[in-house]
């Protein structure tokens, strides 16, 4: 099963997803970026961001981001604006951790806490 192209706005095949070398998912992100002329900041963290939050999604039931992507969107955000905003819980987990800052009940808990606190609206207000 060959995936060709990625598009944020469009839902995944987690399978075919799955099925790719971790670098070929990131490629595909960055390629994605540089074809539609949006620049990033840092494109290998952007890129890295997509796809562990694709990786979360493409993970289903078994983790709660598959439910918060739909969640946002409908909310309101499209498919892309809701991965980065699942992406900055992300990274804010990751700096949490790059601080040597230490949560009650483990990271891994307290990311899917500020998952399910996310929402549409305090995405916007960022």
């Amino acid at each position: 099963m060959e995936f060709l192209r990625y598009d944020p706005h469009k839902h995944i095949n987690s399978d075919a997803w799955l099925a790719l070398d971790e670098s070929k998912r990131a490629q595909l992100v960055v390629q994605y970026h540089r074809q539609r002329h949006i620049r990033v900041p840092n494109k290998t963290i952007h890129a890295l961001i997509h796809v562990i939050v694709e990786n979360q999604i493409a993970l289903g039931d078994a983790f709660p981001a598959k439910g918060v992507l739909l969640r946002l969107m409908r909310e309101g955000l499209d498919r892309h604006e809701a991965i980065h905003a699942i992406g900055s819980v992300l990274s804010e987990t990751f700096f949490t951790t790059m601080n040597g800052k230490t949560v009650s009940g483990g990271l891994n808990a307290h990311y899917v806490e500020k998952l399910r606190a996310l929402s549409a609206d305090s995405w916007r207000r960022l």
